[in-house]
């Protein structure tokens, strides 16, 4: 039966994901929507136990994602506009990092369940929350760029950030989970074993990262492999020994992956082929697959009106801090009006990794006592930005006068 339910969430996946093509959406929003409806708890199909044993599937895809975040950037464009870009991505992502921190850790003793109140738990919900208000999903985005042909120092500015945010993302989540981890599921919980065990994990994803990077291109080189199909046996190959090492060894499993995907983009001669076989053969089933599941993974117990309250409260702290960081940024980097003004607009849209990420949360027995209600807040910001953000992206571009409507 196993089997058969899978088939079910592939088709269901695909179809509803061209209905939200037709419809001018994102494909994530079809995924959401299939893995919402086939939820046991909206429909009794597919039993809970079939989910429970494809957890080893979304880890694997969330490895595939992070991959390709690390294989998106390259040393060349680094050396020419990465610096500029980084550093406004890193003024608008932190922006929103810290307005939902500060926000949630002041009312999360009034919002968390009464059994489990406490200083270490409201830093470590507020940490983890604040991390994923960070990133942006720039494929709503893109498509209305693309669409009207936008040209102009808001486009460069948008997509230059939400080239960055996504790593600056994974480093806010890295450091708050380790952080988390240290005050909740560690004795010591002094400030010299948080920062050992945040270098143990980042510093051993980077190497772990790094050694599989250099043994894959190594041995691509010496076996001179240059099939597409090889190249994708060998790609997964490493893959999975990369975060299944990683996650083995406690290091953070994301990290290493991101790593891989970095060393493999700049350093194999064949690295062209490799990424038509990620973003051309693999990318759309991958993540058909990931964010399905993470829908069907959503406990509908949490919904009530007050989670509707904080889940309107964390877009509003979102949007401010991405508003401010993005500001304040291009003040500093001496950009112009426009960009201060419309820029923020189009990196409204979320998805992506946080729904990954948050997925990530709720599997691990520490962040049990709030995992329903954070995976819930996440979740509806997650739908309400994808649908909402395209919209915003266009009337901030028009504002801009950035787009070609002829």
């Amino acid at each position: 039966m196993s089997v058969l339910f899978f088939g079910i969430i592939l088709l269901a996946g695909y179809i509803l994901s061209v209905f939200a093509d037709k419809f001018g959406f994102p494909k994530i929003v079809g995924y959401l929507t299939a893995g919402l409806l086939l939820n046991p708890q909206v429909i009794n199909f597919i039993p809970p136990e079939f989910i429970a044993i494809t957890k080893p599937v979304t880890s694997f895809c969330l490895a595939f994602i992070t991959f390709e975040i690390g294989s998106s950037f390259s040393v060349k464009e680094l050396k020419t506009t990465g610096k500029k870009y980084f550093k406004l991505a890193f003024f608008e992502s932190f922006g929103a990092f810290l307005f939902i921190f500060i926000v949630f850790f002041i009312i999360s003793t009034y919002i968390l369940p009464f059994s489990v109140t406490g200083v270490a738990v409201s830093v470590a919900f507020s940490l983890l929350l604040a991390s994923l208000g960070a990133p942006t999903d720039p494929s709503a985005t893109l498509a209305v760029i693309h669409e009207y042909k936008a040209k102009g120092p808001v486009t460069n500015a948008v997509l230059g950030a939400a080239a960055f945010d996504d790593i600056i993302t994974l480093i806010l989540f890295s450091f708050s989970i380790s952080i988390s981890h240290a005050l909740l599921g560690e004795q010591d919980t002094s400030f010299f074993h948080v920062l050992y065990t945040i270098a143990y994990k980042i510093i051993g994803a980077v190497l772990t990262g790094i050694i599989f990077g250099i043994i894959f291109n190594k041995t691509t080189e010496f076996f001179k492999v240059n099939e597409k199909k090889s190249l994708m046996i060998l790609f997964f190959a490493f893959l999975s020994l990369t975060f299944g090492l990683a996650l083995f060894l406690k290091f953070d499993e994301l990290f290493s992956t991101l790593t891989l995907g970095f060393v493999i983009r700049n350093f194999n001669k064949s690295e062209k082929k490799i990424m038509q076989i990620t973003e051309h053969a693999l990318e759309d089933l991958f993540f058909l697959i990931f964010f399905v599941f993470s829908a069907l993974n959503f406990s509908f117990e949490s919904i009530s009106f007050r989670l509707l309250i904080l889940i309107s409260v964390f877009i509003l702290l979102r949007m401010t801090g991405k508003y401010l960081g993005m500001n304040g940024g291009s003040k500093l980097l001496k950009m112009p009006g426009e960009v201060r003004k419309y820029a923020f607009g189009g990196l409204i849209p979320q998805g992506g990794i946080v729904l990954g990420l948050s997925l990530m949360i709720m599997n691990q027995s520490e962040f049990k006592p709030f995992s329903n209600l954070l995976v819930g807040i996440i979740m509806g910001a997650t739908i309400i930005h994808e649908f909402v953000g395209p919209f915003i992206s266009k009337i901030v571009l028009r504002k801009a006068n950035e787009l070609n409507e002829k």
